[in-house]
């Protein structure tokens, strides 16, 4: 089973809009499931008791459990704190799994800004510190009753622009879209926020 989000990159589709931070980095569309080739990081949403993703390795067997099964587990747990980003174990030539700990659904709205804008700051620190050069996020909050695309894509891309000024290793990131419909959506925001536009 692969970790939550990710896949091996096959029929990976890229926008024709990119948006460059200078010459230190670039954030680009993709869409078709896959990560890019040498991407070193993938970020994924999840919530604080681990519930919407799975948290096993690659290769581990999941054992079938049902429905109560997993509340139960969950409410044994402590919730992490959301705004946090929990790193899954590496496989051998697999990005490492960043788990960005945003929903709470104990919380209306399950999650705010605030918690996806310090979520993704830690995945890009998290990124920075391992020296990786491409990283990969999925939305993160915008399912569940969440925040709008236009204003994730305004914290992604303040982030970016943050990065770049302390100085970071990413050169690349890559926003991973689960269809065209979302890759022309969020290429359309892309373009509203790009200098000029």
């Amino acid at each position: 089973m692969s970790p939550p989000g990710h896949r091996i990159a096959a029929e990976v589709r890229h926008s024709g809009f990119a948006l460059a931070f200078g010459e230190a980095m670039e954030l680009d569309l993709v869409s078709g499931g896959g990560t890019p080739p040498q991407t070193g990081a993938l970020v994924v949403p999840q919530d604080v008791y681990l519930i919407l993703g799975e948290v096993t390795t690659i290769g581990e067997e999941t054992p079938a459990r049902t429905a109560d099964q997993v509340l139960s587990e969950a409410l044994r747990q402590r919730p992490r704190r959301r705004g946090s980003v929990l790193a899954s174990p590496q496989q051998p030539g697999q990005p490492l799994v960043l788990q960005a700990i945003v929903y709470d659904f104990e919380d209306t709205p399950p999650t705010r800004e605030g918690f996806v804008f310090e979520a993704l700051m830690a995945a890009f620190e998290e990124a920075a510190a391992r020296r990786l050069a491409a990283l990969a996020v999925r939305p993160l909050g915008t399912a569940h009753a969440g925040i709008e695309p236009e204003r994730f894509l305004a914290l992604l891309t303040q982030v970016c622009y943050t990065s770049v000024e302390l100085g970071t290793s990413l050169r690349r990131v890559h926003l991973l879209l689960e269809s065209p419909a979302e890759l022309a959506l969020y290429e359309r925001l892309l373009r509203g926020l790009a200098p000029g536009a």
